[in-house]
């Protein structure tokens, strides 16, 4: 399975999963189980995306640019005040993973570098530790989407090289989602929730089944694709809000 084909089913899970949280008082949440699809196969696919990028400043640089896009579409869509700096877009989320992926690559880079000498090591070393907090912090300062938790996700991914060990990773980094849930239904019992929602847990656990079928292909390449389906889905979305529910 190549990273097009995982990139299409991301999308179309993204795109039910926002429909059934747009518009709930039409769509059930068997639209949110989908939709559970949508966040590990992007994270997995970014992490990817860094792991073999030539230009990581330029792919870096898109993901800000979509993000800063992205934001005012999102917030009308979820019906929230316009705000850059609160309950943003995945996009933020995405970016500070690479954030923390690109500042790991400075200091390995550097590190490895033939002349460079122990001082120079060290210094690169302790910027780099200091630095690299700044995106998990941002990313709950940011009220992102998934937060601190979806910038490790993407870490993760990227870091882990062996294909076993990241299936592993994944499966636990997905489950973490539902940890409250989980907790909840272990002391109260099972049923406290009903069963679909109780669904969204093996949902979440999908995208680890088909990043295992990955074969490490790129595929067909639409790259903008991709990233303008994302600001304009929304802005569909809030038009439609607008025009013909509210």
């Amino acid at each position: 399975m190549s990273a097009f084909v995982l990139k299409i089913i991301a999308l179309i899970s993204m795109l039910i999963d926002h429909t059934g949280a747009v518009f709930p008082e039409y769509f059930g949440l068997e639209f949110r189980v989908i939709g559970r699809v949508a966040f590990p196969i992007f994270v997995f696919l970014v992490a990817e995306g860094f792991r073999y990028t030539k230009s990581p400043a330029k792919f870096l640089a898109r993901l800000f640019v979509f993000a800063i896009i992205s934001e005012p579409f999102f917030d009308l869509a979820f019906g929230n005040e316009v705000n850059f700096f609160a309950r943003t877009n995945i996009f933020y989320t995405l970016f500070l993973g690479g954030v923390a992926i690109c500042i790991h690559k400075f200091a390995d880079k550097a590190c490895r570098a033939e002349g460079a000498t122990i001082g120079q090591k060290v210094r690169i070393i302790c910027t780099a530790v200091v630095m690299f907090p700044f995106p998990f912090i941002a990313a709950n300062a940011l009220t992102t989407d998934y937060g601190a938790y979806g910038v490790v996700f993407i870490f993760a991914m990227y870091i882990i090289r062996n294909k076993a060990l990241r299936i592993v990773a994944m499966v636990l980094l997905c489950l973490y989602q539902h940890q409250n849930r989980i907790s909840i239904g272990l002391e109260h019992g099972f049923d406290v929730f009903p069963l679909l929602e109780w669904m969204l847990i093996p949902a979440t656990l999908v995208p680890v089944i088909l990043v295992a079928f990955y074969n490490g292909k790129r595929g067909r390449s639409l790259k903008w694709v991709f990233y303008v389906a994302y600001p304009a889905h929304l802005a569909l979305f809030y038009a439609i809000s607008i025009l013909f529910v509210h």
